[in-house]
């Protein structure tokens, strides 16, 4: 019995300093690449990424509370221990997830198009680049929305070793993204979210 509890007690410990970790290195590269995107992409394109691609800001809020759900359905079929349960519960989440996925697409591509065009004050000459931006948050925050099953396994298996290594080359990539815009010379704010896009 006391080796059982030495055991779980060793496994919270690693988790928790994974999370430490992963929290850390996120919090380092957050705060040197946010200066470095603003200084690359310039005060006005800075604006249209942020009111633009804020969906996914909004979106990461919302994958948030749907994983945290998730997972909980998940841990209680993983502690009932019932053959083919778990296996149900996720791919039920998973449709779930696929639908609410799809409900967003078609709301950002009509009623979110038409704020775009109509409510949001856009210099005509950013108009093309904030239409892409536009384009490339959505794809992001519904891709993020269908990998919400698969992160709330993750955390309900306890598997924080996976998560922390997962979120910390997501980092590390987002880190090269930034070097890459210094380099490229062509419209940084499309390239940008074009890139972010391809780690998800």
């Amino acid at each position: 019995m006391s080796s059982d509890i030495q055991s779980n007690n060793k496994r919270i410990a690693r988790n928790t300093m994974m999370l430490y970790i992963r929290m850390g290195i996120t919090m380092l590269v957050g705060l040197y690449t946010s200066r470095v995107v603003l200084q690359v992409l310039g005060v006005s394109d800075y604006g249209i990424y942020g009111v633009v691609g804020g969906i996914v800001a909004f979106m990461g809020f919302l994958n948030g509370s749907m994983s945290g759900a998730t997972s909980r359905f998940l841990t209680y079929e993983l502690g009932r221990g019932i053959e083919g349960k778990l296996k149900e519960t996720f791919v039920s989440a998973f449709w779930v997830h696929l639908i609410i996925a799809v409900i967003i697409f078609v709301l950002a591509e009509t009623v979110g198009l038409w704020f775009l065009y109509n409510k949001l004050v856009i210099p005509d000459v950013r108009m093309d680049a904030a239409f892409w931006v536009y384009q490339f948050s959505v794809a992001s925050a519904v891709l993020g929305i269908t990998q919400v099953p698969y992160n709330a396994s993750v955390i309900s298996h306890e598997d924080m070793d996976l998560y922390a290594y997962i979120e910390i080359a997501n980092v590390l990539l987002k880190l090269l993204i930034v070097y890459l815009l210094m380099v490229i010379t062509i419209d940084s704010t499309c390239i940008y979210n074009r890139l972010l896009l391809n780690i998800l």
